[in-house]
């Protein structure tokens, strides 16, 4: 049996997650269920979006403490540029002790749309274009396929330090009057760092930047630090009940 692991906040890695399962077959499950028990596989592939050119918060720490004897290839999905996050993945899979074989870079739609305002319809290429290359990457998987991702010139390579220091970005968010106290935002948070009080959200120090509360605000009442952007992203190839 194969296992395929995802860590998705606005549809995009599901959406991969579930295809390559799909294909190799597999099962796909989301990383935040993960229970810390020994994991027997044929294979296991990871699937997980880029954070600042690396991995995010949630997936560096279900790394640690995957408990598997059996070879990992990771998929990481991007919108704007990879840069080094395919060599530093590698690396911090290594440094876990995991026997990671590969690491895949695979361009979907860009949700990092709090700074720069993406227009609707630039990521209709990329999605068009993603069964065929899940396709590609799909099929070096099931050829055992091996390679250490070479360091790119001018590439971030993220150290655990970095990381932890991303979360403290909560204390960039607020919430507009359109908010209504519903409370998805505090549900849907990976990393459990939204608490309601009062109808109103209360954002913790432990924010992975995921944006999952950015994107998936029913009334769109979350607003990042003074940008005003409104363009909210979920991948339109997945229901957003699956990641609630």
């Amino acid at each position: 049996m194969n296992k395929v692991f995802y860590f998705s906040a606005t549809g995009n890695s599901l959406f991969v997650a579930k295809r390559i399962a799909a294909e190799l077959p597999g099962e796909a499950e989301s990383i935040l269920n993960y229970d810390g028990e020994k994991v027997e596989a044929e294979r296991i592939v990871i699937v997980s979006p880029v954070h600042a050119f690396g991995l995010p918060v949630i997936t560096a720490e279900f790394l640690k403490k995957l408990d598997t004897e059996a070879p990992v290839w990771i998929v990481l999905t991007y919108g704007g540029a990879p840069m080094g996050a395919d060599r530093a993945a590698y690396d911090d899979a290594r440094s876990f002790g995991l026997d990671v074989r590969a690491v895949f870079t695979l361009r979907m739609v860009n949700n990092y749309t709090v700074f720069v305002p993406v227009p609707r319809g630039a990521g209709k290429g990329a999605l068009k274009k993603a069964p065929a290359r899940i396709a590609r990457i799909t099929r070096k998987i099931k050829e055992n396929a091996a390679f250490e991702p070479k360091a790119k010139k001018g590439g971030r390579r993220f150290s655990e330090e970095v990381r932890e220091s991303t979360k403290g970005n909560a204390k960039h968010y607020s919430v507009t009057e359109a908010c209504v106290g519903c409370g998805k935002c505090a549900r849907i948070c990976p990393a459990g760092n939204i608490t309601v009080k009062d109808g109103r959200p209360e954002f913790g120090e432990k924010c992975t930047g995921c944006l999952a509360c950015y994107h998936r605000c029913p009334q769109k009442a979350i607003r990042y630090g003074k940008f005003k952007f409104k363009y909210r992203y979920f991948c339109p190839l997945v229901d957003q009940q699956e990641l609630e």
